[in-house]
């Protein structure tokens, strides 16, 4: 009975520590970064590794994301969340930017559904990592109740790397509607992951 309490005790110090030290990186302490670095790599390169799927590049995402952090370290506000929470929203915004890149540039060769799964599910939450498993049945069926061209459109957008306007011409549709079936489709799988996710906290 204990170690349920000893955890939830736990919480609030590590928070605070975490903002006592995004304080001293704002000040300029290197050393502080590195503490940060430790305690938090392994979270940004399994976002890494989930997104980009590429151990090497999950790797570079880390150092990437903690030069991010102190270069805008300025920017984190600890009335808007956890420094783990806004660490995460980085991770997973370089990570997104990073796999666009690399999927105009052909990077990716084998993809299928359980993939697509993972990219949409981490792109819609991104706390993903702790639902992840709950979540994919839920999110599966809900990519299948999608239209046609909303499931081919998130297809081509994600993993053959094509703009919404190459797609627009793809599916000879305007690009208005293009930018519809995008934006329609990951608000279904984001509303599908919001309703089906723990909330913690």
């Amino acid at each position: 009975m204990a170690g349920k309490s000893e955890d939830e005790s736990s919480a609030t110090p590590a928070r605070s520590e975490d903002e006592a030290l995004i304080a001293r990186v704002q000040a300029g302490d290197q050393t502080a970064l590195g503490v940060l670095f430790d305690r938090y790599s392994r979270l940004v390169i399994s976002i890494g590794s989930r997104i980009l799927r590429d151990p090497g590049e999950a790797q570079e995402l880390a150092q990437d994301v903690f030069l991010q952090v102190y270069r805008k370290c300025g920017l984190f506000d600890p009335c808007r969340g956890s420094f783990r929470a806004w660490l995460i929203k980085i991770a997973s915004r370089r990570a997104f930017d990073r796999r666009e890149y690399l999927n105009l540039h052909r990077f990716y060769d084998d993809r299928n559904l359980d993939d697509f799964v993972d990219v949409i599910q981490a792109a819609c939450d991104v706390e993903y990592q702790a639902t992840v498993s709950q979540g994919e049945a839920a999110l599966r069926k809900a990519f299948q109740q999608l239209s046609q061209k909303q499931q081919t459109t998130l297809e081509l957008y994600f993993f053959e790397g094509y703009t919404l306007r190459e797609i627009s011409q793809r599916i000879n549709e305007p690009l208005g509607n293009a930018r519809h079936y995008y934006y329609r489709a990951l608000e279904r799988l984001r509303a599908t992951i919001e309703k089906d996710s723990p909330r913690g906290d």
